[in-house]
């Protein structure tokens, strides 16, 4: 029962808070996720990495109150080497685990799905960032599972609808970024 509280808790809050600030800034998110489509598609992928670490601290300071801009998407390329060799793991193992019968891939996506939070708001490596992000998931499996199963689903919808990602791709990382922060205990100091 306490399982299915703390996952309830999780949901809601981490919702209820990223709607609150995806919302007042929601011109700043949609083109800041805009750059961060445009960057990943012109550097065929390379950009990704770094641009969604980019998008995660720009999110960590409108969660402190800090101003920020669209552009401080590009501070995730202080973090180049380990977002780039995150993404580049991330996908060999999704891709040999879909090759074994789609369920692997799919659990390695899962296990892997705060990597770029714990980049950006740990300062980890690519390794230590895919390890703690296992560890969080571990420690938490029954909320994780609901958040991302919700996340997932957000953005399939948002993907179905023409233009739709443009909405559904930054507050669903918003949401992450929440929830990354409660699930290891450092809920942020400001979240407006």
């Amino acid at each position: 029962m306490t399982e299915a509280i703390q996952t309830e808790n999780l949901v809601e809050s981490s919702l209820r808070e990223s709607w609150a600030l995806f919302k007042d800034d929601l011109v700043l998110y949609v083109v800041a996720s805009l750059l961060v489509f445009v960057i990943s598609a012109v550097s065929l992928g390379l950009c990704a990495g770094p641009m969604i670490v980019g998008f995660i601290k720009l999110v960590r300071k409108r969660m402190h109150g800090e101003t920020a801009t669209a552009t401080d998407v590009f501070d995730g390329f202080s973090e180049f080497g380990a977002s780039l060799v995150a993404m580049i793991l991330i996908g060999l193992g999704v891709l040999i685990g879909s090759m074994l019968l789609i369920v692997p891939g799919v659990l390695f996506a899962f296990i892997t799905a705060f990597t770029f939070h714990a980049i950006a708001l740990d300062g980890m490596g690519a390794t230590a960032a895919i390890g703690q992000s296992y560890n969080v998931i571990k420690e938490n499996l029954a909320p994780s599972f609901a958040l991302l199963l919700i996340v997932a689903v957000l953005n399939a919808i948002g993907g179905s609808i023409i233009f739709g990602s443009l909405l559904t791709t930054p507050f669903s990382l918003i949401v992450m970024t929440f929830a990354y922060q409660r699930l290891q205990g450092t809920a942020p100091t400001d979240s407006r």
